[in-house]
């Protein structure tokens, strides 16, 4: 494996750019095509980048007709899935979240009627509860995935468990296992038609402007290191930096080539080069990369909050309606009201739970920030574990024990598979 490679694969949960484990391995980037012609001097490669994530702040905006064009976009995102589906299942993983919550609601809205939503975990976890209620008030069709950590440990130590992390890692990325466990037990139950499409709500949350730093809201001035900085502090964090033989400033180096960005001075060029670096490498590689799981039980999928049109419309939203995404939370939020029996103030959820997290940590003093937002963080794996039963994946000790060195869930994911795969490779 390449060192730096792999060492940012513990630390990120995925490779940047084109690379990946493998040095003589190279993968396309999202966005890019590889072109391959035939010469007289032989086969000549190259790749091509036919489109970024990339914004540009409006001169102005009016609020009123900007929502109204959300609205018809939104429409006519969700009216090209019902049209690939034409009749078929939809399956919407269903959380506690706004994203998932806008696809079901717009199913609902549009009239398609062939709908299962589904969720997952402890039995009582408060993300489920908060699904069913969406479900219900929507009349839609809900099934439950009950976790347990003797379930996990019994599937974890299945065959099938890794070869599906081995294909869906593509050797630059941690395999998204969350969902796979709810997936095989929903094929074995039968609860899925066998041309069944799922839609995933990736990634919405994004592209409305969740992952924008608060920096980018209250400052006036940048330059690029305060995006390599960023990106540093928010994505190289699966585990504490001194584990590691690279330095911060290697890697500031590395995601400033993977930025691409030559200028930042204003705050939305600092929150464009921040999430074009995000779209590029975590969204794709990482959250969109999910879709594996439902690929590999033989199902189909479709994103459409990914969809070509959503995403262009959210590049020419001004900065000030993406700030926590509040703008488009407010959008779903009026849209579920209407067509459902329970309003989504009256629901809340973990990202609600998150803000809350953010306004504490806003209260308090610089010297009292990092150690109060270790320990939130801390609490939140802790109930993250608890509600999904994920301690399985571990003989009984190692969980806490990689916890207690300061290392996230999907860092110890990424270290875990890192060891097994060197040990497959031999």
């Amino acid at each position: 494996m390449d060192p730096v490679a792999r060492e940012e694969f513990q630390l990120a949960g995925y490779v940047t750019g084109a690379d990946t484990l493998f040095p003589n391995v190279k993968q396309l980037q999202a966005g890019e095509c590889l072109i391959a012609r035939q010469t007289e001097a032989g086969p000549v490669v190259e790749t091509h980048r036919y489109y970024r994530f990339l914004h540009q702040e409006p001169a102005e905006t009016n609020e009123p007709d900007l929502r109204a064009e959300l609205d018809r976009v939104t429409m006519r995102v969700m009216q090209r899935l019902i049209d690939y589906a034409n009749g078929r299942q939809i399956v919407i993983p269903l959380s506690g979240g706004y994203d998932s919550r806008l696809i079901a609601t717009m199913l609902k809205r549009l009239g398609y009627d062939n709908v299962l939503t589904f969720t997952y975990g402890v039995l009582g976890n408060k993300e489920s509860n908060y699904s069913k209620r969406v479900a219900d008030a929507l009349g839609l069709r809900w099934h439950f995935v009950e976790y347990s950590e003797s379930l996990w440990r019994e599937a974890w130590q299945t065959s099938e468990r890794w070869e599906y992390q081995k294909w869906a890692s593509g050797w630059n990325s941690i395999a998204h296992v969350q969902d796979w466990l709810a997936v095989q037990k929903l094929k074995q139950g039968g609860v899925v038609e066998a041309d069944a499409i799922f839609a995933p709500g990736h990634s919405g949350d994004f592209v409305a402007g969740s992952h924008i730093p608060s920096d980018a809201f209250e400052r006036t001035a940048f330059d690029l290191e305060d995006i390599d900085q960023a990106i540093l502090r928010k994505h190289y964090s699966l585990a504490p930096m001194a584990l590691f033989s690279i330095s911060s400033a290697q890697w500031r180096a590395r995601i400033r080539e993977r930025t691409e960005r030559t200028q930042c001075t204003e705050p939305w060029e600092f929150a464009d080069g921040f999430e074009k670096w995000d779209w590029q490498e975590r969204q794709a590689k990482f959250i969109c990369n999910s879709v594996r799981v439902y690929e590999f039980y033989g199902y189909d999928w479709w994103m459409p909050l990914w969809d070509l049109e959503f995403m262009w419309f959210w590049t020419s939203v001004p900065l000030a309606l993406r700030r926590e995404r509040e703008w488009y939370i407010a959008y779903v939020s009026g849209v579920y009201g209407n067509n459902s029996t329970r309003s989504v103030e009256n629901l809340g959820n973990a990202s609600e739970q998150l803000s809350l997290r953010h306004m504490l940590a806003n209260l308090l003093p610089v010297s009292a920030k990092s150690a109060v937002n270790v320990l939130l963080v801390a609490l939140g794996m802790k109930h993250q574990r608890t509600a999904q039963g994920w301690e399985g994946w571990l003989p009984p000790g190692e969980f806490a024990r990689y916890l207690n060195q300061g290392i996230s869930i999907n860092g110890i994911l990424a270290m875990e598979f890192e060891k097994q795969a060197m040990v497959a490779l031999q």
